[in-house]
């Protein structure tokens, strides 16, 4: 799905970080959700096979990010799911994501940076005048 989004990495030591910025914030989380597989593994042979859904709740914006990553930085972690697409939808205090992908598959997908965990060293989620930003940290 196309989205008015770009996402760039940043350097930070020994971690990996993430800079989303976004026309909306639903495209902002689901940039974020995409920009994280990109950063594990190879997103080019991943199939449309399956969606898995990720249904977050949190206070702010901030934790939310951060326990949607988490909740899919666990779906590849637990389940080995790999996707290359995200669809996100605001409800009531939180989000539901669509994880768009296939289960990993060693003879076609290629593994990039093991990831940790999502940290909430400097994550910013914000509105700007442009649309959405957001900043996140993984522990690599």
């Amino acid at each position: 799905m196309p989205r008015n989004a770009a996402t760039r990495e940043i350097e930070h030591t020994g971690d990996v970080g993430i800079e989303v910025l976004a026309a909306t914030r639903e495209e902002l989380f689901a940039e974020a959700i995409v920009a994280l597989g990109r950063i594990m593994y190879e997103t080019d042979n991943i199939r449309d096979r399956e969606c898995r859904k990720l249904t977050v709740f949190a206070d702010d914006d901030a934790d939310l990010m951060h326990d949607a990553l988490s909740a899919a930085l666990n779906l590849f972690l637990i389940d080995a799911f790999l996707w290359r697409d995200a669809n996100v939808i605001a409800i009531s205090g939180g989000i539901e994501a669509e994880l768009i992908g296939e289960p990993f598959d060693r003879s076609r997908h290629r593994l990039h940076e093991e990831l940790k965990a999502v940290t909430y060293h400097r994550l910013a989620v914000e509105r700007t005048p442009s649309g959405w930003r957001a900043v996140v940290i993984f522990d690599a």
